[in-house]
């Protein structure tokens, strides 16, 4: 029972993992705007470092990470979108972070430009590309907030996936799902808990397990 509560436990984290992205790209964003903005010298530094080390070697963890980041919130972006669903105010804080997102890498974009155009600019072709390397970090945190500012409006308007009207979730509290179960979802997911539940069921059935086994898992989850 421990193990399956544990593989139970897991499964509802892994079930998050757009949320995770999110934070990934939003934490390594304004981690890269501290550093470039903070210090006077400081592109000019990791140009000069770059030069030594190679330039991957300085900037290949901000790209790393941006690209982790994206992996990890497309991966689950439809469970996201199910989860989210009719959420107005998620939707509005993922378009404010989208937007945020893209403002931020035009205008460090610029900031780099003057930079490397700054004191007569890079001295050989091998500084300009190096100097160009944050400006492909930008522009990949550009498309992270092109993804997360594209999905808003499908989280408010598409409901399409299992959805929940008044004389629905109260057959189903009655009939499809034991009261307790039913009863924790609406107060985890108010905005659409029929949907999340079916779709934490559905994905446990794709593992094998019978509609029945799947019930009763999510009901041992919360019960430990």
């Amino acid at each position: 029972m421990g193990k399956i509560l544990l593989k139970s436990q897991r499964d509802e984290l892994k079930s998050e993992r757009a949320e995770i992205g999110i934070v990934i790209l939003v934490g390594v964003a304004i981690f890269w705007g501290m550093l470039l903005l903070s210090f006077r010298g400081w592109f000019r530094l990791l140009v000069s470092t770059s030069l030594f080390t190679g330039g991957w070697v300085v900037f290949s963890p901000f790209v790393l990470c941006v690209f982790v980041g994206i992996a990890v919130y497309i991966s689950d972006r439809k469970g996201f979108l199910i989860r989210r669903s009719g959420n107005e105010s998620i939707a509005a804080l993922l378009a404010i972070l989208g937007l945020a997102l893209m403002a931020e890498s035009v205008f460090e974009g610029l900031f780099i430009l003057i930079m490397m155009g700054w004191g007569g600019g890079p001295t050989s072709w091998e500084a300009w590309i190096i100097g160009s390397i944050p400006l492909a970090f930008d522009g990949l945190v550009f498309l992270s907030g092109l993804l997360l500012i594209s999905d808003p409006d499908k989280m408010v308007e598409d409901k399409k996936l299992y959805p929940p009207s008044p004389q629905r979730l109260d057959v189903a509290t009655q009939t499809k799902y034991p009261r307790d179960l039913f009863a924790r979802y609406v107060r985890q997911y108010p905005h659409n808990p029929e949907g999340v539940l079916e779709w934490h069921i559905h994905k446990r059935m794709k593992e094998g397990k019978t509609r029945e086994q799947a019930i009763r898992e999510l009901e041992n989850i919360g019960g430990s």
